[in-house]
């Protein structure tokens, strides 16, 4: 069994844990909770219920690329979630063993409940198993997924940057690359600013090493997407494989995108809730501006992925 089916099946077993937990909580198990005292069983089975089905999917996506129906199912089926799914999940990768750092070196702490006691009190062990399923996935993922792209986008991916021309569309991708880009390093400095020190935007209080870790990931992940879209539109380093800057743009458009729509529904449903530390308005306008220029990212690099998937097939019939 090759290295990519071992990373499969794990991420996949990692997900259908994650949802059997989660399963169990929809069904009324206290197993892992230790006060659910104040907490609208409502909003918990709600909030459960959507991020089982995010378990679902993930563990679907799994499983397609070890299993030989995975090769026969529209690739959009598998990419789309692929991309959001990596996105989201990238961050884990290193925030979970940095959290772990912290915790035994007596930096930080996790929270056991929210302060306003709309979640429950968790055991510790249970943060284990969610986080640690988002770890094994992600990096399962990220083994798998490579091998079963390389095998139905080879002609796409493969090659050097400058190895195409720029496309029909190129004219309308350079304004909208750029907006985007210039909107995605807005919000990377503002992310590195919170870290730095720096309390527009956010509540009164001590922001902790945690937080602060929080914001130089989100900016790294959201200046990978903007600095990725420029490069493969402008065909900056013509002689750097293509794969590379994809990659860049993949994971950070995708986590722009996921982060943005799992939060818009509460947002346009009135609900007042911010991340530990900031204030609703800095939290929804800066999830808005990100749900756009991830949006307007991800746009411009499908234009170019299908006109460079079409150009590199026009050539190798051309040359039979």
């Amino acid at each position: 069994m090759t290295v990519g089916r071992v990373a499969g099946y794990a991420a996949f077993g990692a997900a259908l844990i994650y949802v059997l937990l989660k399963v169990a909580w929809i069904a009324g198990s206290s197993f892992g909770i230790t006060d659910m005292s104040g907490l609208s069983r409502t909003d918990w089975v709600a909030n459960n219920l959507s991020t089982a089905g995010l378990g679902i999917v993930g563990a679907v996506v799994a499983l397609a690329t070890v299993r030989p129906w995975g090769k026969r199912i529209p690739l959009w089926l598998i990419a789309v979630p692929m991309w959001v799914g990596a996105g989201l999940l990238a961050p884990f990768i290193i925030l979970m063993p940095a959290a772990a750092i912290f915790e035994a070196a007596g930096w930080w702490s996790p929270p056991a409940t929210a302060p306003d006691g709309s979640e429950p009190t968790l055991a510790p062990w249970t943060f284990a198993i969610v986080y640690g399923s988002f770890i094994v996935l992600g990096a399962g993922l990220t083994i798998a997924f490579p091998a079963y792209a390389w095998s139905r986008l080879r002609t796409a991916v493969r090659g050097t940057v400058g190895q195409i021309p720029p496309g029909a569309t190129h004219p309308a991708q350079v304004p909208l690359a750029w907006t985007a880009a210039v909107l995605a390093i807005g919000l990377a400095v503002v992310r590195l600013s919170w870290a730095a020190g720096v309390t527009a935007g956010l509540r009164p209080g001590e922001r902790d090493i945690w937080l602060r870790l929080g914001d130089i990931v989100t900016a790294a992940q959201v200046s990978c997407a903007a600095v990725g879209i420029l490069v493969l539109v402008h065909r900056w380093g013509k002689d750097r494989p293509f794969a590379l800057p994809l990659i860049a743009t993949w994971l950070g458009a995708g986590g722009m995108v996921g982060t943005g729509f799992l939060s818009m529904p509460t947002i346009l449903a009135g609900d007042r809730w911010a991340p530990t530390g900031q204030t609703f308005t800095s939290h929804a306008t800066s999830t808005f501006l990100t749900c756009l220029a991830g949006a307007a990212i991800s746009t411009v690099t499908l234009f170019l992925l299908v006109e460079r998937a079409a150009a590199i097939h026009q050539r190798l019939v051309g040359a039979h």
